[in-house]
């Protein structure tokens, strides 16, 4: 693939919200790509602080770094409505998602732009790892965090979408994303909005492909590090499991009922086995738990039950 006189082939877009260390190393691996010239992709930081505070930390890197960075400022916090602009802002034929806590791996564009030659996929999506930023082993949390498929490389991962997401994705902008808001800014402040868009987009016919050699890390700072965040994450991602069939369009009434029936189960199986193996292996058992919790999720899916982990300074806001 090359980039044509339009513009590049590529788009990365880093949404950030008062996360300058974090910021700044996603930045250094964005703009180390191998495999590219600098001309075939372009940077695109969405800042969604209030105050704009990442435009000091992005400026120099726009005046003087050896790829292309521009500097989006959209104060209204969300994270849909964050994705949605870095996407007004691109101009890459693909758009790859980065997340502000993540670093990829000095292949991880390239990988993705030839699993997308070589496939035709509309979206293709890569694994992630979790690192603890203070240096101590992650331990049983990182599972938490990290994202694995097994498939190999240019495998058909659609029937996966449920367990995707933005996080080290790439889309094809004509196919994927059209529209004023691809994202839905419903679910700004919960999340949720890639589940949504990828089964939206596999409703249609849309095909997603693994590539294993894009690789990121998702740094993941002492604030997450707890069983009491992973807790509230499992709670969030399980919700999401059932409620994203609930926001198609019509419903899709068998599908939410099904994700209860398997979060029911979860719920019981996981929380048992957690009280059972506590005096014995209190890793494993808070594991469980946190698994139970997901369970617990996937039933109290209905917006009276949801709570924010976007925008609200739950998610780390260390400079």
């Amino acid at each position: 693939m090359t980039s044509d006189t339009a513009g590049p082939l590529a788009s990365i877009v880093v949404p950030t919200l008062n996360r300058h260390r974090a910021l700044a190393r996603a930045l250094a691996s964005a703009m180390a790509q191998e495999g590219l010239a600098a001309g075939d992709y372009e940077i695109v930081v969405v800042d969604n602080s209030p105050d704009a505070n990442a435009r000091a930390l992005v400026a120099p890197l726009a005046a003087h770094g050896p790829v292309a960075v521009r500097y989006v400022s959209r104060t209204q916090p969300g994270v849909a409505t964050a994705r949605n602009a870095g996407i007004a802002a691109a101009r890459g034929r693909f758009v790859a998602f980065l997340d502000d806590d993540e670093e990829a791996s000095p292949v991880w564009l390239a990988s993705l732009l030839g699993t997308a030659e070589r496939t035709g996929a509309d979206a293709v999506f890569g694994p992630v790892a979790a690192r603890a930023e203070d240096g101590r082993e992650i331990g049983a949390l990182g599972a938490f965090f990290a994202r694995r498929v097994a498939a190999a490389t240019d495998a058909d991962v659609t029937r996966l979408h449920p367990f995707l997401g933005t996080n080290n994705s790439l889309f094809s902008r004509a196919r994927c994303l059209a529209g004023a808001a691809p994202f839905d800014e419903r679910l700004d402040r919960t999340g949720g909005e890639d589940s949504l868009l990828l089964a939206r987009l596999v409703r249609g016919g849309a095909r997603f492909a693994w590539c294993d050699e894009a690789r990121v890390t998702e740094w993941v700072p002492p604030t997450r590090t707890t069983w009491t965040y992973v807790r509230r994450r499992t709670f969030l991602s399980g919700q999401v499991r059932t409620f994203v069939h609930a926001m198609s369009d019509p419903p899709r009434h068998g599908a939410v009922a099904l994700w209860m029936g398997i979060g029911a189960a979860q719920f019981a199986l996981c929380g048992a086995a957690s009280l059972l193996l506590r005096p014995l292996d209190a890793t494993r058992a808070a594991a469980l738990a946190a698994r139970a919790r997901g369970g617990l999720g996937k039933l109290l899916w209905t917006e009276r039950f949801r709570a924010g982990l976007y925008a609200t300074g739950f998610v780390s806001h260390a400079r």
